[in-house]
C-alpha cells in the first residue's frame, strides 16, 4: 500500500523507538524508507563573532543524526536514504515528503499532556494539519 515512507527524526531517544516502528512497518509494506532531520540555526547570534563556526557545528551534528540512524538501520539490513535539512521542522518535513513523493509520514510526538504543545502547536500538530498524505505518530 505504501511505496515510500518519510521518517522524521530528531536524534532523541524517541527517534530510536520510532526507527524500530519504521523498520517493522517498512518491511511489512516493502516500502522505500527516507529519513529527514530538520534543524534550525540560531539566527539571533548571526551578528556575533564565531557564528560561522556555530553554523558548521550545527550542520555536523545534524548530519551525524542522520548518519547514526542510517547506520543503525543498516545493521538490520535496511538500506535507507536520508538527509539533514536546515529550516523550520514542520515545513521541512512537508516539503521533503512532497519531494520524495512519500505515501506516508512517520514521526514521533512529545507527550500530548504537555500543555505548551497544546497551546503553541507542536511540529507533529503542524504536520498533521497540513499534510496531504497520511501521518502516523509514534508516542
Amino acid at each position: 500500500m505504501f511505496k515510500t515512507i518519510l521518517c522524521a527524526i530528531d536524534g532523541s531517544a524517541a527517534s530510536e523507538r520510532l526507527l524500530l516502528y519504521v523498520m517493522h512497518f517498512g518491511k511489512t509494506e516493502s516500502a522505500i524508507l527516507h529519513l529527514v532531520h530538520a534543524y534550525q540555526l540560531p539566527d539571533h547570534y548571526a551578528a556575533n563573532e564565531g557564528y560561522e563556526q556555530l553554523i558548521e557545528a550545527y550542520l555536523q551534528v545534524a548530519q551525524h543524526v542522520v548518519q547514526d540512524a542510517r547506520s543503525y538501520m543498516r545493521e538490520y539490513d535496511y538500506d535507507v536514504t536520508g538527509e539533514a535539512i536546515e529550516g523550520a521542522p514542520a515545513e521541512v518535513i512537508l516539503a521533503e515528503a512532497q519531494r520524495v513523493d512519500a505515501d506516508l509520514i512517520m514521526m514521533g510526538m512529545r507527550n500530548p499532556a504537555d500543555v505548551s504543545d497544546l497551546l503553541l502547536g507542536s511540529v507533529s500538530q503542524r504536520v498533521l494539519n497540513n499534510a496531504r498524505i497520511p501521518v502516523l505518530l509514534i508516542p
